[in-house]
Formats: structure tokens, C-alpha cells, sequence
């Protein structure tokens, strides 16, 4: 689904869950909130702890032009929120006490993140539950650890947003601020319930619904996601919402970058989504291409033999197919996979050409109008052309040629 927001035209990650999620009960006030403690008890508030989690502030903070931390506070209706700023996310989260279900992929990943933790708190013990504070800190630890997989994976640097105006004036525009071209922060609200989350939707964007959304503030970018949205259709690990949030964050990322009104296309756009979120766990990470999360029973989420298989019956999408999609609606479930493997493509067989790739790609197209379909397309063959000297049919054999020999049965 596709709507107008502050800044320009913004593709909703709801679209993205739609064939994962049914909707949920109509909006209903919260009736069980968990207290939070008012001082975070794994630093006390000590600014050397904070340092060295990256925890720029926590509390009352900016969130946006329009409104502030209390504005979100208010907002979600008297909710307990957490707010933790970071380098380049400011979080607010909703998220209650959680304790793990015994899930093995999950439990893995939670360790590996607690051993993390203990390097930089001391003191810390890996808990039974993770509490409020915990689950809090945790996200804001995946925020960055994405931001920096991100930039490293397209070469990025922090000094490619120094001298803006400069570079401007260059005909070679990066955005208008140091995170990734926005001038903001990039803004992330993580709430437990679908009603707390609906109401923020409804007061800011205008839109109702009740479990997750992409937009775009006049400054930066934001995304809203629920754990009860999860939980109510059989996705009750926190694992499911981290690869979820993850997939997402992504996209805004991806989107922020040189302020370009998303001028990269989508087969980027979903197939970097995937590509970033199945490196947390691929059985939630499906899109309607088939599978039930169930690891033992089901192996449609492992998609490079799937892959393969369309390659070697001549049944994959084209490139100039790909390079067509105007939006979420145009992508069949399957196409989903082929999206995910040209990402992985990119970012392993032509890693050293990602940067000029992307650059190229997020040329800024401030244009929504009848042309802009042809202008996107365009602008993808010249990169194409000019990045790797090569023509989507070109492209097709190569990367054909790649899946055959990388993803083999």
C-alpha cells in the first residue's frame, strides 16, 4: 500500500506483513500494563555504563519536528514508555517483561546478544526473563548493529554527509544530514500492544491500523511496529518480531539514504529487507512464498534451493521484470525469493561495486507524478550501464550463472 505522508510518498510495512498477519481486534484500551522501574537498573543511570552501551540519553529527548518524547508519551495514552537514544535511532518502547519459550534457534541468539552485554556491563548475568529495560536495550543494540551491517555492506562513510552543500552544488547531492542523509534520527516505536500502536498510527499518520507502519517525518524516518500483533497469529517468540523489526528498519534505511524520495527500486527496496532479516531467522522471514516457521517440519523457508530450482527450469524473473515493479502489489510471493537472491548477488559476487551501485541507484527523484514509473527505470539501466557496463538481459545470464553455482542442491 502506498500513501502520501510528510515529505513525499511512503510504502507502508504493512503491505510487507500483510500476507504474515491477519488483522486483530478492533482498537480497545489497554486493560494490564506493566510497571516499569523509573531509573533503567542495568546502568543506573551512570553515564560511563550508558557510554559504553551507546546510550546517548535516555528519557525525555527529541523525537521529531512535530512532536517530542512527552508528545509520544502522551499520545500512546498514559502507557509506560522506555526511550533510549543511540547514535543514530531514538527508541520508545512499550514492550513488557518476556521470558523465552524455549525456541533453539532463539535461545542461541539471545545468548550470543548476552555475551555482548556482559563485555560492556558489568555486573550483568544472563536473565530467565528479559524485563522491560532489558528488551529495551536489546533493540537498541539491533538498531545499530543493523545500521552499521548497512553502511558497511554499501561502504558507506560518516564523512560522506559532511559538506553537504558542497556536494550539492557538485551535482553529487547526499541528503540534507549526517544520518545517512536525513537530518533526524532515525525514529523507532516498539510497543506490546496493537491498541497503544493504533493510536500513535491514527494521531500522526492519520491511518488505522493496528500492527505495524513505515513513514516519513519532515526530518527523518519512522517505524512502528506491535508484539501483540504477533503473538495473536502464532508468533509469539521475540525472535519473530526482532527479524520483522529488522526486515523493516532496513527498508527505512535504505529509503533515508541521500534523501533520494525513494528513488531506489524495489526489488532493492524488499529483497535487502529480506537479505538483512533472514540473517536473523529465516523461518520468519517467508513472505506468502510458502512455509509454516516450523523448522522441523517445513523447509520452504529455505529459499537457495527453491532459487536454484527456478534458474534451472527457466522460470526465474527477469531483470527487466524486476527493474519494473512499481510496488509491494507487483511482486508475486515467489518473486519475493529472487528479490532476496539478486541482494545476495550484489552484496557477495559484486560487493566491491555495492557503493557505486547504490549511489547510483538512489540518484534523488523528487518527481511523483505519471513520469516517474519511466524516470526510475531509466535511471536504473544508466546505473547498470555505468556500475557493471552490462544489460538486464546481460544481467540475467550472469546472475543465473551465479545462483547455479552458489546455491546448488
Amino acid at each position: 500500500m502506498d500513501l502520501r505522508t510528510q515529505g513525499g510518498r511512503r510504502t507502508s510495512w504493512a503491505a510487507l506483513l500483510a500476507f504474515l498477519l491477519l488483522l486483530v481486534p478492533a482498537l480497545a484500551q489497554d486493560t494490564s500494563l506493566e510497571e516499569f522501574e523509573e531509573v533503567d537498573p542495568y546502568t543506573k543511570g551512570d553515564p560511563a555504563a550508558l557510554e559504553r552501551l551507546g546510550i546517548v540519553r535516555t528519557g525525555s529527548m527529541p523525537w521529531t519536528e512535530t512532536h517530542t518524547s512527552d508528545g509520544v508519551r502522551e499520545t500512546l495514552g498514559g502507557v509506560p514508555v522506555i526511550f533510549l537514544e543511540t547514535a543514530h535511532f531514538r527508541i520508545a518502547s512499550t514492550l513488557e517483561s518476556y521470558k523465552p519459550k524455549g525456541d533453539a534457534i532463539e535461545k542461541e541468539l539471545l545468548e550470543a546478544e548476552f555475551a555482548a552485554l556482559k563485555k560492556r556491563l558489568r555486573g550483568f548475568k544472563a536473565p530467565a526473563k528479559l524485563d522491560p529495560w532489558l528488551r529495551a536495550h536489546l533493540y537498541a543494540q539491533r538498531c545499530e548493529k543493523l545500521y552499521a551491517d548497512f553502511t558497511r555492506a554499501f561502504g558507506i562513510k560518516e564523512e560522506d554527509f559532511l559538506a553537504l552543500e558542497a556536494k550539492a552544488k557538485e551535482g553529487r547531492p547526499m541528503g540534507a544530514g549526517p544520518y545517512l542523509g536525513q537530518k533526524n534520527k532515525y525514529t523507532v516505536l516498539v510497543t506490546e500492544s496493537t491498541s497503544a500502536m493504533a493510536r500513535y498510527l491514527k494521531a500522526h499518520f492519520q491511518v488505522e491500523l493496528e500492527y505495524s507502519y513505515r513513514a516519513k517525518w519532515p526530518d527523518g524516518y519512522f517505524l512502528g511496529i506491535n508484539f501483540e500483533a504477533f503473538r495473536q497469529n502464532g508468533r509469539e517468540f521475540d525472535v519473530c518480531l526482532h527479524t520483522a523489526l529488522i526486515g523493516a528498519l532496513a527498508q527505512n534505511l535504505l529509503d533515508g539514504y541521500r534523501d533520494s524520495h525513494q528513488a531506489p527500486p524495489n526489488w532493492l527496496r524488499y529483497g535487502l529487507a529480506h537479505w538483512f532479516a533472514r540473517k536473523i531467522d529465516t523461518r520468519w522471514n517467508q513472505w506468502n512464498a510458502g512455509g509454516t516457521g516450523d523448522l522441523e517440519a517445513d523447509k520452504l523457508h529455505i529459499w537457495e534451493p527453491r532459487v536454484y530450482g527456478l534458474v534451472k527450469n527457466e522460470a526465474c524473473t527477469s531483470w527487466t521484470k524486476m527493474m519494473g515493479w512499481k510496488g509491494y502489489e507487483d511482486i508475486q510471493p515467489r518473486e519475493h525469493m529472487v528479490a532476496w537472491a539478486a541482494v545476495d548477488w550484489v552484496l557477495t559476487a559484486r560487493a566491491d561495486t555495492a557503493r557505486a551501485l547504490l549511489f547510483a541507484l538512489a540518484e534523488p527523484v523528487n518527481d511523483y507524478g505519471p513520469e516517474r514509473p519511466a524516470k526510475l527505470l531509466a535511471q536504473q539501466e544508466r546505473a547498470f550501464q555505468k556500475v557493471w557496463n552490462q544489460t538486464p538481459a546481460e544481467l540475467d545470464k550472469a546472475f543465473g550463472a551465479w545462483v547455479l553455482k552458489s546455491y546448488r542442491k
